[in-house]
């Protein structure tokens, strides 16, 4: 067996180690449930919507023509002067609200008891209310347009990159980002555990120490690393579906155009070029990092596993300013640029050379990393009963 073939090898075995069929199976199901129950939400309300029997009294009838249209869930049915004054002292069982309309289009409710069906109601109540008394004044054709109409504002964008269709993407611009981020956190986090478990749990069963008889440190850091991030792609992809999932209904109950520019298909394909390099570097920095740790419920360098997640955290504090200069250097600096770079891409015009930049030395570090973590877990796999010191971490590192 080569070297290609022993590294797909472990990749593989270290996915199947926390990938289980049957749970995976159960989370496509109920997500597919998730989706239909989204999709047909506006049909299951209306079939078990609760009506709510109402009457209506004017007290002015005869010189009212108008006559108040009550939302759909509160029909309600005219009532006499004799039945009003009854039910304004209690409500016969057939009625859940009374509903008089005074000569100077003032409403009173009668309930049984406040609940939260009657906020519609007593919405549509006022704006009909105000409507009809804004026709009972003296206003010109002109005087009753400016109420009626809201006034025109003209937005005048300077920047000569912007287009209409990035103006149709807004929404999806402002959102995208942001899911972008929560799925590297949910990408990160993951690995973070599933490393954490997988090395320390070797360490003190001496499996390794056998393995590494066959195989070298690097090779068997290297599937390691690629098993465990083959995890957290899969960990956000799901969420990434459900979140897709969730977008569509959205835009479909809102009418809204769901289609996206050329560029932002870009930037969307450089983002996850971007994300994949990030995942790599992170584990290969948790892989190397937990070869030094003898038992994590007991190591005081358990926390420092979480600085690896400082620029993801940091990211979400600048991701409403993404052309400011904070973001413009973390989104170069490759211990940041996979969470920063995404959000810069999917939310403005990022220059040529910051992405060839930001990528070359994403690709250097990780390549870099890579090899630091192979050497820390040579040195670490040495040491069983006690961690190496600070000293022997740092001259592992410089190799």
């Amino acid at each position: 067996m080569n070297r290609s073939q022993q590294l797909k090898t472990i990749a593989w075995w270290e996915f199947k180690r926390f990938f289980k069929w049957k749970q995976e199976l159960i989370s496509i199901a109920l997500l597919a449930i998730i989706f239909l129950v989204s999709a047909g939400w506006g049909v299951i309300t209306e079939v078990f919507s609760e009506q709510h029997q109402g009457a209506i009294f004017y007290q002015n009838k005869a010189e009212q023509s108008w006559r108040f249209e009550a939302p759909d869930d509160v029909p309600l049915r005219a009532a006499g002067s004799m039945e009003v004054q009854q039910w304004q002292q209690q409500l016969p069982d057939d009625l859940d609200v009374l509903v008089v309309i005074s000569p100077s289009l003032e409403a009173e409710l009668v309930v049984r008891e406040k609940d939260d069906w009657q906020d519609g109601l007593v919405k549509a109540l006022e704006q009909q209310l105000q409507q009809q008394r804004i026709k009972q004044l003296t206003l010109s054709d002109q005087q009753r347009q400016v109420i009626n109409e809201p006034p025109a504002i003209t937005t005048t964008v300077q920047s000569t990159d912007v287009s209409a269709q990035d103006e149709d993407e807004g929404g999806f611009s402002e959102a995208l980002p942001m899911l972008v981020t929560v799925a590297i956190t949910v990408g990160v986090f993951t690995g973070f555990g599933l490393m954490m478990m997988s090395i320390t749990a070797e360490k003190q069963q001496r499996v390794t120490e056998q393995l590494l008889t066959i195989i070298s440190p690097t090779q068997w850091m290297d599937g390691k690393i690629l098993g465990i991030t083959l995890h957290s792609i899969k960990s956000m992809v799901f969420l990434g579906l459900f979140f897709t999932g969730i977008g569509l209904v959205a835009s479909m109950f809102s009418g809204g155009d769901s289609s996206v520019s050329f560029d932002r298909y870009y930037g969307a394909v450089l983002s996850v070029v971007f994300v994949l390099l990030g995942l790599v570097l992170i584990n290969a920095m948790l892989a190397g990092f937990s070869a030094t740790i003898d038992d994590p419920n007991h190591s005081s360098r358990s926390s420092v596993m979480l600085l690896p997640l400082l620029p993801v955290f940091l990211s979400f504090s600048i991701i409403d300013n993404p052309d400011g200069g904070l973001a413009q250097v973390m989104s170069i600096l490759p211990i940041s640029s996979f969470v920063m770079m995404p959000v810069r891409l999917l939310q403005t015009d990022v220059t040529w050379w910051q992405q060839l930049l930001s990528l070359a030395l994403l690709v250097v570090f990780v390549i870099w990393m890579r090899n630091v973590a192979g050497r820390l877990f040579a040195m670490g796999i040495q040491f069983y009963g006690k961690e190496p010191s600070w000293k022997d971490i740092w001259n592992a590192i410089k190799g």
